[in-house]
């Protein structure tokens, strides 16, 4: 059984440097090494990637070898994640249990993302997946052809700290870094809205990933870093693969001794780019429906849209009917106009006969106006 302890470290960064800060890739090699060319990261630069190097991504594998190798240069610091914990015990303690739940989880990804990290091992050791004995069948292979990967995210610490900023995936139980040190490696990578339920303020600002930034607004959709001033909180995940509309982002510190107001950021998806045509006012009142308050009745089933009530609020909507599961949950839908002017760049998310659902500058909402593709 591979060793999963929580893992404390304390770097010293040298001023002068740039500090680009990732989380969440989620197998996403792709949007990464984009992200990464976007801001022209290069060797001079540091490079925090903040847990969740792997699964939920179509190349999950070539994810975390890749950061394997970035990490040779001296220049890159991983931490681990939840779902990276997870997966390392997961198949390391695979029995005939747990297979059942595992293997239906395979066959979620794969339905999802055509793959899963365990997946795409077994077939590097020439299994296919197509039953739970096969799940079993290559958990040997899989561990001792993988010894050096799994080594590698194992090895990941779960805390760094450095002169200025503080890095984990989920969150700080206690409000001193010391004083964590008897957590647990899932208490630490698993701290679910973290900027809200912690009842700290920090010393120094604490940059967490996990919890994809969306779910902290209920009216406006939007995946962009959120700076908690009060907690001293920098919650970066941009739903990358979580989301179908969600979006890596990399934050940029122009230097380490640099003040909370000149970190920028930048993001990357791969959505397909319209071209707005014409100008829209954006709406004064909008709603965002989440998955933690999905619940809704259908008042009148249409052809394309559902006139819905949602449950949480009130409110009474119509909502395009792809965005609803089960006939009583409506899922990551927004009802926002955006502020668009002619000319603006749009990434496309879903395409209606009354307009299209959009992202502008990490924000997601309506136009209703024409286009160019």
């Amino acid at each position: 059984m591979i060793n999963l302890t929580a893992k404390f470290e304390k770097v010293v960064i040298k001023p002068g440097k740039r500090i680009l800060v990732t989380s969440d890739i989620h197998g996403h090699f792709s949007c990464f090494k984009k992200a990464l060319e976007k801001a022209e990261f290069c060797d001079d630069d540091i490079l925090f990637i903040v847990g969740d190097i792997i699964e939920k991504g179509p190349e999950n594998l070539k994810t975390l070898r890749y950061v394997m190798e970035l990490c040779k240069k001296g220049n890159v610091f991983p931490l681990i994640g939840n779902v990276d914990a997870y997966r390392l015990k997961l198949i390391h303690g695979l029995s005939e249990e747990n297979v059942a739940g595992f293997y239906k989880y395979i066959l979620n990804l794969r339905e999802w993302t055509g793959t899963s990290f365990y997946e795409e091992l077994a077939a590097e050791c020439g299994y296919k997946l197509n039953s739970e004995d096969d799940v079993l069948s290559a958990k040997q292979a899989v561990i001792e052809h993988f010894e050096k990967e799994f080594a590698f995210l194992a090895n990941l610490p779960t805390v760094i700290q450095t002169q200025s900023y503080v890095f984990v995936h989920g969150g700080l139980r206690e409000k001193e870094v010391s004083a964590n040190c008897d957590k647990g490696i899932f208490e630490l990578t698993k701290f679910d809205a973290f900027a809200e339920n912690t009842p700290h303020s920090f010393e120094n600002f604490v940059i967490a990933g996990h919890w994809p930034v969306c779910l902290y607004d209920n009216f406006i959709y939007q995946f962009n870093p959120i700076i908690n001033r009060d907690k001293k909180i920098i919650s970066i995940d941009g739903g990358c693969g979580v989301k179908k509309d969600g979006q890596l982002n990399l934050l940029i510190f122009p230097d380490i001794t640099c003040t909370v107001d000149e970190i920028n950021y930048i993001s990357y998806d791969n959505l397909p780019i319209i071209c707005a045509l014409d100008n829209q006012n954006q709406s004064s009142d909008s709603i965002h429906i989440s998955w933690l308050n999905n619940k809704i009745r259908i008042i009148n089933k249409g052809e394309e849209f559902s006139y819905i009530e949602h449950l949480h609020s009130g409110r009474k909507l119509y909502v395009p009917n792809t965005y609803l599961r089960n006939e009583n949950e409506c899922i990551d839908y927004t009802d926002y106009l955006l502020p668009v002017k002619q000319g603006d760049k749009l990434s496309l998310i879903t395409k209606t006969s009354k307009g299209c659902i959009v992202k502008k500058d990490g924000v997601v909402g309506w136009y209703t106006g024409k286009y160019e593709e």
